[in-house]
């Protein structure tokens, strides 16, 4: 089984990262994960098509990324019997040191990395043409540049192993996090940095990664400087993406082999 190779590929010049909710979930939640399963390949073949147009930038398939993470409740429900390990659920609003943390939000993580900004937004618009009207787009960042860290050499921090259900092996999760401060933040795990806008002001934007959910809920919560928004979601490894893609849930498992009725 394989990760999203977009986790450990360090971000290129241009970085767009949004996040979606979605309208009646319940009812549409399958399908959405189906749509947002496809991500990694509709990068690949946008890539191909729009690189092949313009030889003087073409680039490798290996420098253009594409991840895509659930939310806590699209997780629920396409999994009820089956939730990932770790206690990965939403936050709530919480105050620390009289600062108010806002809660997690987002059903949907998208994050293209590539050398052209017009790539990017291509390839959302794209998705964003298949989530139709019930797609609502609550955050969106057009990012350049950044800190990063060195993430490909920290897999067992980042990756989930075999020590639960194997159907997650490989998977991860994400939190993201938006900052009205350019202060450098203090980060013990695996992150990357942007700098970014918040109200024509010098922002940060984080995007950080664990194997443990209760390890970035405790990191949200116990930075020096308030996040304005946040949020956490699950990166499943391409393996499960493949599956979710084919249809991927009966009786509430997962089965990354097994054969899916529409």
């Amino acid at each position: 089984m394989k990760p999203q190779q977009g986790i450990f590929t360090v971000p290129k010049q241009h970085t767009l990262i949004q996040i979606y909710n979605f309208d009646s979930l319940p009812l549409i939640a399958m399908n959405i994960v189906r749509i947002g399963a496809q991500t990694p390949s509709m990068a690949c073949e946008l890539e191909a098509n729009f690189f092949n147009d313009r030889p003087k930038n073409k680039i490798k398939s290996s420098e253009v990324s594409a991840v895509v993470g659930f939310g806590p409740m699209v997780w629920i429900l396409i999994t009820p019997d089956a939730p990932v390990r770790g206690g990965f659920h939403s936050l709530d609003e919480i105050d620390i040191n009289d600062v108010e943390v806002p809660a997690t939000d987002g059903d949907m993580f998208l994050y293209f990395s590539s050398k052209s900004e017009e790539f990017n937004l291509i390839l959302a618009d794209k998705i964003k043409e298949l989530f139709g009207p019930s797609g609502n787009l609550i955050e969106e960042q057009v990012l350049e540049g950044g800190s990063h860290s060195d993430i490909s050499s920290k897999k067992e921090e980042v990756l989930l192993n075999n020590s639960g259900n194997l159907d997650t092996v490989q998977s991860s999760f994400v939190m993201t996090q938006k900052f009205k401060t350019d202060n450098r933040l203090s980060c013990k795990l695996p992150q990357y940095s942007f700098p970014c806008q918040v109200d024509s002001e010098s922002g940060q934007y984080a995007i950080t990664f664990s194997n443990n959910p209760k390890r970035l809920e405790d990191f949200s919560e116990s930075v020096t400087h308030s996040p304005i928004s946040r949020g956490l979601f699950f990166l499943p490894s391409l393996d499960l993406l493949t599956s979710l893609r084919m249809g991927g849930i009966r009786m509430g498992s997962l089965a990354i082999n097994a054969k899916w009725k529409e």
